[in-house]
């Protein structure tokens, strides 16, 4: 976490003083209205329990996403309840009002940004919504900010060019892998989620989609269902797609014979291993490690 500071005069009047620990970037706070995009600031903030924002206009467009914590976010108007994972933007002209409802500090990543394109860019889903969303992912997305965080750290050459390039990232990725705060309060959502949990903790000791619907609670037939709803992949592929990361892994090691690193990822049969990897990445496990090394 970044170290505690207190706000210097040099420090911009919408940047809260009910902050316990912040990390922050500054770019170019009076941007030209002729550009087409301008990374202005963004930083990490851990706010008070007392933390409270309230906002009828803003000079930029921002984006904000809830590390740990929960906070109420008014949105246009419109009550929602943020947890860990929850993304939202607001234009300059839309009312927001955030305030930190639990006991303990909120931590939160926020990027502002103005120009001709950031509408377009954050457009759909965004603005098109108005609604926040939610991440299934919390450490990819959490790296994400941290990347933007240390490239607006950095600045120099490039650093505009590559943080738009960072924000329309973070834009896909809740397009494509996000829902939408409401239908993240489903039991179906509920239900992927605990699934999805339990397949990246224990993926190795799972053989079938009906031993994890047994560990899940759920027939086999509803977790295929909110997979296909929420998943861009099934659970047995999202199985099988961990397995052969960690087989490619495991293989990088000269101490382990294919054998062995067919039981660590839940193989009993080497021979059912080597087809399996063969039928994933186009060969077969020693012709892959043989490739490695001599990439080496």
């Amino acid at each position: 976490m970044p170290s505690r500071k207190s706000k210097s005069a040099g420090t911009p009047d919408f940047i809260s003083q009910q902050v316990e620990e912040s990390d922050y970037f500054f770019l170019n706070l009076r941007p030209s209205k002729e550009r087409d995009f301008t990374v202005t600031c963004g930083g990490l903030e851990c706010c008070d329990p007392s933390y409270h924002i309230d906002r009828t206009r803003f000079d930029y467009f921002g984006m904000e996403y809830i590390v740990s914590g929960v906070c109420g976010l008014v949105l246009d108007g419109k009550s929602y309840q943020l947890q860990p994972g929850s993304i939202f933007c607001y234009g300059p002209r839309t009312r927001h009002q955030i305030r930190n409802t639990g006991d303990g500090p909120l931590i939160k990543f926020f990027v502002d940004f103005t120009g001709r394109d950031a509408a377009r860019i954050i457009g759909d889903p965004f603005l098109k919504s108005c609604s926040p969303y939610q991440i299934g992912n919390l450490r990819n997305m959490h790296a994400l900010f941290r990347q933007v965080l240390e490239t607006g750290k950095q600045g120099g050459r490039g650093c505009q060019r590559i943080l738009r390039q960072m924000i329309e990232l973070i834009v896909l990725t809740t397009r494509y892998k996000a829902v939408d705060l409401e239908e993240s309060d489903s039991r179906s959502y509920q239900t992927y989620a605990r699934c999805r949990s339990e397949i990246d903790q224990n993926y190795a000791g799972i053989r079938t989609v009906e031993e994890l619907a047994e560990r899940c609670h759920v027939s086999s037939g509803h977790l295929c269902r909110v997979f296909k709803k929420f998943a861009d992949e099934s659970p047995w592929q999202m199985i099988t797609r961990l397995k052969m990361n960690r087989a490619g892994e495991l293989l990088l090691s000269d101490a382990l014979m294919i054998k062995d690193v067919a039981v660590r990822i839940g193989f009993q049969d080497a021979y059912h291993f080597s087809r399996v990897f063969k039928g994933y990445y186009g060969m077969s496990p020693k012709h892959f490690r043989g490739v490695v090394r001599k990439s080496q």
